[in-house]
């Protein structure tokens, strides 16, 4: 019998609920729809969504409720940070500079119509104008600041007030926590699910390789999208309570976070999803691109201009899932999305402090070679385009070796480093080459190699100088319909655009992107080679010896 046919049941678990996110939400560091049909949690007429519901609460009951058999207890143990409290004062926004430094506040006159803004990591003058929906030759800098390229946290600006309504403003997750940053690699996702032991750590997929279980899943989609796993182990939960339950029908659910699309089953493939709809929140926010969230009901509201991208990633996420009537209460609410991550993980903004801004002002790319041997000539056939899922900026490059090799056959010639790292990972045709060597995937400039095939890839864990070789071009790992080999570039886990304040530079060729989705061009010293197919002598890039 589900809970919404059992008012005793219901009205223990509103009670218990009120106790225990009875701590309102603490000031936060200021840092396409979705397909198908979502079930919303806090609309308890369809039986499903209220057992969904039910089993997120059982988490949060001290006791009696042992008598309902349909949603097991899960092990009532502190998630996600062993033994950290909740704490007791709300915690002042800082806008840390690269040296730790906080910018002093602006404190003289601001001129009418103009509203003052704190620049927040990772903006530019064009993004924050793009966000207030107006000109960068209309904003003011009152200190006389450096403006160009990426701003310095905290860097005062006069803005033309906005004439739009925003109604969300509402921070709700520091950058560092929504993409996969410093200190991501340290949940625990494996530990986490077994102390919970909910349906998740008995699920499991067969993909590609093998078998992965729930949690391998979670960490899987964590990495290769480079999204933070603490966010998708408590989207998990809020949306199905997998983590530390055991619903009823868990184990012929095929659509864990209610998206119910067609050709869209199975953790694996939701995780993706989720992944790929806080990618267009997070990055076209960052681009200055987004101006709207659009709500499951195809209503759309404007983007409140001094969020954050993570924020809005989130922000993106939630309204693709819920109504406006339901949006706030699902994301902010006392026994919303936010308190459910707080009490997994502790407060967000004392863990944002720990994981550091994510774009510091100034930032540049290092020195890159191409990525094959020094003397050889490979062909260009990908301009800048997505870096990894649908949603991430135009930030990878792909060439083909000449070999003259139909379609997906493995080439015989090797790519190569182009600058000196350590090998993080290597798996599913991916290599991350760490160039700050200290073997976190989420901090410093790492590159990302795709398509290597598995025979001869270079081994995890291993050193590398710039030219040694570390895998064969193939179609291994992702979407492909040719060998080639595709490269991309991370700092402290935000995928980097090829254009824009960081160019990408690869001994002296500068990448431009065209105006297709795949277009695009080299260019140094007055040379250009343009984008095609291998046989295209236009195609065609010679690397110096």
């Amino acid at each position: 019998m589900s809970s919404a046919s059992n008012p005793r049941v219901n009205s223990a678990i509103q009670k218990r609920l009120r106790l225990t996110f009875s701590i309102g939400m603490l000031l936060i560091l200021v840092a396409c729809n979705y397909p198908g049909r979502v079930e919303n949690l806090i609309d308890a007429t369809a039986t499903i969504a209220a057992a969904r519901q039910t089993a997120v609460a059982m988490l949060y009951l001290e006791s009696g409720l042992d008598d309902n058999p349909a949603v097991p207890q899960a092990t009532p143990l502190p998630p996600g940070i062993p033994g950290q409290q909740a704490p007791t004062q709300a915690i002042d926004p800082v806008f840390p500079t690269e040296t730790g430094t906080p910018i002093p506040p602006y404190t003289g006159l601001v001129p009418a119509g103009m509203t003052l803004y704190y620049s927040q990591s990772g903006e530019t003058l064009e993004t924050i104008a793009g966000h207030f929906r107006t000109s960068p030759s209309l904003l003011q800098n009152p200190t006389q600041a450096n403006t160009e390229g990426f701003l310095a946290a905290g860097t005062p600006l006069f803005v033309p007030n906005a004439q739009f309504y925003a109604p969300y403003q509402q921070p709700v997750l520091a950058d560092s926590l929504v993409v996969y940053g410093r200190n991501a690699r340290d949940v625990d996702v494996l530990g986490i699910s077994s102390r919970a032991d909910g349906y998740l750590n008995h699920y499991a997929e067969y993909l590609f390789e093998g078998r992965f279980t729930g949690p391998e899943i979670v960490e899987l989609v964590a990495l290769e999208t480079s999204t933070d796993p603490r966010l998708l182990l408590a989207l998990l939960e809020y949306q199905s309570g997998w983590v530390y339950a055991w619903p009823e029908g868990a184990d012929e659910d095929k659509s864990p976070l209610n998206y119910e699309a067609d050709r869209v089953e199975g953790l694996y493939a939701e995780l993706q999803v989720a992944a790929r709809e806080l990618a267009r929140g997070y990055y076209g926010w960052r681009e200055g691109s987004l101006q709207t969230l659009r709500f499951k009901d195809e209503s759309q509201a404007a983007i409140h201009p001094e969020l954050n991208a993570g924020s809005v990633a989130v922000q993106y996420l939630f309204a693709g899932l819920y109504t406006p009537a339901h949006f706030s209460p699902n994301l902010y609410g006392e026994s919303g999305f936010l308190s459910l991550y707080r009490h997994m993980f502790g407060d967000p903004a004392r863990l944002a402090l720990d994981g550091s801004e994510v774009i510091p002002a100034g930032l540049a790319q290092p020195t890159l070679t191409l990525p094959f041997q020094p003397g050889a000539t490979w062909a260009l056939t990908s301009g800048p385009h997505i870096t990894w899922q649908v949603g991430t900026p135009r930030g990878a490059i792909d060439f083909a070796p000449r070999d003259d090799l139909p379609g997906c056959i493995v080439s015989n010639i090797y790519a190569t480093a182009s600058a000196p790292g350590l090998v993080v990972r290597s798996s599913r045709g991916a290599v991350a080459l760490d160039l700050d060597g200290d073997g976190n995937e989420g901090t410093g400039w790492v590159i990302i190699y795709m398509h290597l095939a598995r025979d001869g890839r270079i081994a995890n864990g291993t050193w590398v100088d710039t030219d040694d070789p570390l895998g064969y071009p193939s179609c291994e790992g992702g979407y492909s319909t040719g060998t080639h080999l595709h490269i991309t570039r991370k700092y402290n886990g935000e995928w980097i655009g090829a254009g824009g304040s960081v160019p990408f530079v690869m001994d002296g060729w500068l990448a431009v992107a065209g105006q297709g989705a795949y277009a695009g061009w080299l260019v140094r010293d007055g040379e250009t080679v343009y984008v095609g197919t291998s046989d295209k002598e236009y195609t065609w890039i010679r690397r110096d010896e």
